[in-house]
Formats: structure tokens, sequence, C-alpha cells
């Protein structure tokens, strides 16, 4: 994704939570849906934009400062509770 090109996932929880459109989840241990999306996604041409876009959203959502940041915070506040 951080390349703009499409990606195609199960739909399990942890994946679900990147936000991806409908299209892009295939149901979990179902091969026959895997073909068929896989197919539906080779047909896709993404724009310069919609790559663009895709970009973004992963620079955003998943920046590794920020992560950190939001980890010690959780550090703290569960160092506050116990104390």
């Amino acid at each position: 994704m951080s390349y703009g090109r499409p990606v195609l996932v199960s739909n399990i929880l942890a994946n679900k939570e990147v936000g991806l459109p409908s299209e892009r989840y295939f149901k979990c241990r179902d091969v026959s849906d895997l073909k068929e999306k896989i197919e539906a996604l080779l047909e896709v041409k993404l724009s310069k934009k919609e790559k663009e876009e895709i970009r973004s959203q992963i620079k955003e959502k998943y920046n590794w400062d920020r992560i950190a940041e939001q980890t010690i915070e959780v550090y703290k506040k569960a160092l506050g509770r116990r104390a």
C-alpha cells in the first residue's frame, strides 16, 4: 500500500481495521472468493491520484513516530494506574 498498489487481504478483524473498500477483502479460508477477488483486482487500474491518496493514508495512519508516541502514552497510563 505504501507504494500506491492495490491490496487484497482476508477479512479478519485486524485487517478490517485498515478500512479498505469492501472489494479488497476476501473471505478467510475461502479459496474461490480469493480467486474471484484476485481476478477482479487484476482488472483495476488506479489513477495517479488514487495511488497518491493510498500512500497518504498509509503515511498518516501508520506513521512510526506517531505510533511510538502513542505506545509511550499507553505505558505512562498503565504505570500511573499501578502507582
